[in-house]
């Protein structure tokens, strides 16, 4: 097994930051379309709540609104939305076949973004918050093992960390959806909306939240049942690797786990930053202890010296 081609010196490379750098921005352009829906699907109950009472004519009006952003949502910013999800999830294949040293699957992953569109997105020079974000996107302790053996410890990084940050997520989500909702309709029961009433000026307004809602978590349920199986697959894997695997057998069974790494990163339903930055720092830090661990036990059962 080959240690040339070290993960922990690829990663840090320049062309290779500047990667991480367009996949953020191109997940920011897809999550401020997420975002706008989000608190549309917020502002038109409350609007309702907060004027509704005084200014009856208004009702009608939010309500129609509602239809519209209902409409504007699947038609315009869903497709915008995927499109730039697909944009980030190529530069990340793109990173990752290049720091993990695996071929790019064109019949999977299609072509990679134009460099003209690289450079576009991720123009502007890099600031140090920025770069001592993307440093080091793998684990040092990787560095440990043999390419064949990192590289699939790299994987399996990618698809528990994200396991991790969507479960939280998704009760997160599930749990503050029904607790707004609920309040609103309180409120408008508490203002002695008649039911037609209620059901016109609350119950349409909120109703792209509860269709965003009930959407975004059925997509993350289905992300955590894949994440889930991906993460099986991964472990018959290594537990192959620690048997003394080759490096051609690996690489096979890796380039096939990258396919699906990127199909799941293609089709990947969005998690909001501000619980994403929340969940970071204690997700990082799982990661970094299971990452040790598992060297450790590589190591050992390896027998590798002077690692």
């Amino acid at each position: 097994m080959t240690t040339e081609h070290r993960i922990n010196i690829e990663q840090n490379k320049p062309e290779r930051l500047e990667l991480l750098r367009a996949q953020r921005r191109f997940y920011t352009r897809a999550k401020n379309y997420q975002n706008f829906v989000a608190i549309m699907a917020l502002v038109l109950p409350l609007l309702v709540l907060l004027f509704g009472a005084k200014f009856l004519a208004i009702r009608s009006y939010l309500g129609l609104a509602s239809i519209a952003l209902l409409l504007l949502d699947v038609a315009v910013l869903s497709p915008k939305l995927r499109a730039s999800i697909k944009a980030g999830a190529n530069v990340q294949e793109q990173f990752d076949t290049e720091v993990l040293k695996l071929d790019w699957n064109k019949l999977v992953s299609g072509s990679r973004v134009d460099p003209e569109e690289l450079s576009a997105i991720a123009s502007g020079q890099m600031s140090n918050r920025e770069k001592n974000g993307f440093e080091d996107w793998y684990e040092g302790a990787i560095a440990r093992l043999p390419l064949p053996v990192g590289r699939l410890l790299c994987q399996r990084t990618n698809v528990v960390y994200d396991l991790q940050v969507r479960r939280n997520y998704s009760a997160a989500l599930f749990g503050v959806a029904g607790v707004l909702s609920v309040s609103l309709f309180s409120v408008g029961l508490h203002q002695e909306f008649k039911l037609d009433e209620l059901i016109i000026s609350v119950g349409l307004p909120v109703l792209p939240l509860v269709s965003f809602v009930l959407r975004e978590y059925r997509k993350q349920e289905d992300t955590i049942e894949s994440l889930t199986t991906l993460k099986g697959e991964i472990e018959k894997v290594w537990d192959k690797a620690l048997a003394g695997a080759s490096a051609e057998d690996l690489t096979q069974s890796s380039r096939a786990l990258q396919d699906a790494i990127y199909r799941h990163r293609a089709s990947n339903p969005l998690v909001f930053d501000w619980l994403y930055n929340r969940l970071r720092e204690k997700s990082e830090a799982q990661a970094k202890h299971a990452t040790e661990k598992l060297v450790a036990e590589a190591v050992n059962k390896l027998k590798l010296s002077g690692a």
